[in-house]
């Protein structure tokens, strides 16, 4: 077994908001203005739709893998092409988040001093990860929840005071074709709940298993909707230019003015806590890689996998908006279809008693 159902709860928390409270918020303010929150909930919905999907192909497929369900239903050879597609989706999934993590490592926390080596430490972290696998991975996830729960309590805690709800009105008033772009082009940052299908048949089956992940979703989905509202509401019309949000939301905090800024803690538990949460994509993209070429070991796949993301980091170093809005238009097809689609289709697999007529 990989995961329990503590680990698991553990990781989505982590995994869910860590990635999403940098250049995110900004581009939500920028299309869907004060309705930010609202395209949140719409990209958490279909998330949820995810998330019970796959929870559904763990119950129905008890005891079985992904690609234990695709190699009976269609075959050895297309359940390989699948998982060898799968590992390009990973891969392709850990390139923004990587890189807005870098130029924010770089530009805030190294501001006076950026170097292009400032952020290869995460590589290791990654490279370890994946060679180690999704077992660690989980218990890794386990350590990270608190620096995640520590890291964004106080960042609203230090926020609250300066949020203005008049900002947020008037309600559900922006042009619905902005708001659906905003929903459409945030599509790239969701997603996660698929590591639940990853990793059916490798998780401790437990009581209130499945009502235990739901519920932690829901929970971390409704906290990250509240975030960004927060966020929207502190800045206004001015949110569309306040980049790397998680550092920006604390500022005007009164508490700030007495004791310095100790706000910085906040940012810093919670870049801690995205390690984690960058490296899980390579580590899902490398363990399909190894599955889709049948190694035995995944030595190979790791180096190549956070291999090609080092070559990225170091040759687009400067292209960070082209690069997402590269992503917002060629990636969100194949996002859709292999984050939303096949995992909907793959409930319709062959069960184990089941005969092909």
């Amino acid at each position: 077994m990989c995961a329990t159902k503590k680990q698991l709860c553990m990781l989505l928390v982590t995994l869910i908001p860590a990635s999403k409270f940098l250049i995110l918020p900004a581009l939500y303010a920028g299309l869907a203005g004060q309705d930010a929150w609202f395209a949140a909930l719409v990209n958490f919905l279909a998330d949820g739709l995810l998330l019970a999907a796959c929870l559904f192909f763990v119950k129905r497929f008890e005891g079985d893998t992904f690609y234990d369900v695709l190699e009976r239903s269609l075959g050895r050879v297309f359940a390989r092409i699948v998982f060898f597609l799968y590992a390009v989706y990973f891969l392709l999934k850990a390139v923004v988040p990587v890189f807005e993590q870098r130029d924010y490592t770089e530009t805030t926390l190294y501001e006076t001093s950026p170097s292009v080596l400032t952020f290869m430490p995460f590589f290791i972290v990654s490279l370890y990860l994946s060679l180690k696998g999704l077992k660690v991975m989980s218990r890794v996830g386990e350590i990270m929840f608190w620096f995640t729960v520590a890291g964004f309590s106080l960042t609203v805690f230090l926020s609250v005071g300066t949020f203005r709800p008049y900002y947020l009105l008037p309600l559900l008033k922006n042009p619905l074709n902005r708001t659906l772009s905003a929903i459409y082009n945030a599509a790239i940052w969701y997603g996660q709940p698929i590591v639940v299908l990853f990793l059916a048949g490798r998780i401790k089956k437990e009581k209130h298993f499945y009502l235990s992940v739901a519920i932690t979703f829901a929970a971390t989905a409704l906290f990250s909707v509240f975030v960004f509202a927060l966020f929207t509401g502190i800045y206004g019309d001015i949110a569309v230019r306040q980049i790397y949000a998680i550092a920006k939301m604390t500022k005007y905090s009164i508490a700030l003015s007495n004791v310095g800024r100790f706000d910085y803690v906040a940012s810093l538990l919670i870049n801690f806590a995205s390690v984690l949460s960058l490296s899980v994509p390579a580590v899902f993209s490398a363990d399909c890689l190894k599955t889709a070429f049948g190694w035995k070991g995944g030595r190979l796949a790791a180096f190549i996998v956070n291999g090609l993301l080092i070559a990225a980091a170091l040759v687009l170093r400067t292209c960070l908006q082209s690069l997402i809005a590269a992503f917002e238009r060629y990636f969100t097809p194949f996002m859709l279809v292999f984050a939303y689609l096949i995992p909907a289709a793959a409930l319709f697999g062959r069960k184990k008693d089941e005969t092909v007529s």
